[in-house]
């Protein structure tokens, strides 16, 4: 009788052990699951707000939903330059006058910047011997950037291989919409097939 009633004792001990178990598993999972309501509530919130940005910005958007490739102003594969094998009349060079940019304008160029920099026409270090006024300037650790918000509207070139100021007389529409110079190069007239002029 006595062996019966001490595996009774010890069923129960166990069941009391199992459901204890059982009580703390279920409250983990009930602490999840709320945790888990809060974070598809919030995610809903989220994606409801992105929705109602997307419905603002797809009319916006739409005339580029079907651009290719091939549409881009940088195609993947760039043509080679068209190199003028003569430099630019020096009498036509006389007669450029500097472009007054405000300074708007030149807050929009920024994004640019990494585009000059890369350029196989830039030339850091031969811009700042050429233009030793630089070095002596807030732009003498990043040169790119004072030609692309100030020197090519000047007239000063990024390199020995692009002549700023023959590009602006040859083409009169990179001068008269006061673009860089390079800037435009790079993102449309090298694949325009606009001819460069060498200093």
């Amino acid at each position: 009788m006595s062996e019966n009633i001490a595996l009774l004792q010890q069923q129960i001990d166990d069941c009391k052990t199992q459901l204890q178990n059982d009580r703390q598993a279920f409250s983990e999972l009930q602490t999840r699951q709320n945790a888990l309501a809060e974070s598809m509530e919030a995610l809903g919130q989220a994606l409801a707000g992105l929705d109602e940005k997307m419905a603002v910005l797809a009319p916006e958007a739409e005339p580029f939903a079907h651009q290719t490739a091939s549409d881009s102003p940088v195609p993947q594969a760039l043509p080679e330059p068209v190199v003028s094998e003569e430099p630019y009349p020096a009498q036509r060079l006389a007669g450029f006058i500097p472009l007054k940019v405000l300074a708007e304008e030149r807050e929009r160029l920024v994004p640019h910047i990494q585009a000059v920099r890369v350029s196989e026409f830039f030339d850091a270090d031969w811009y700042l011997e050429t233009y030793p006024d630089i070095k002596e300037s807030g732009y003498a650790e990043d040169p790119a950037m004072h030609y692309l918000l100030f020197g090519g509207f000047e007239g000063r070139h990024p390199g020995p291989l692009f002549n700023s100021t023959a590009y602006y007389l040859e083409y009169p529409d990179v001068y008269q919409n006061q673009l860089n110079p390079l800037v435009h190069y790079i993102l449309h007239g090298r694949n325009e097939r606009r001819r460069i002029f060498p200093l």
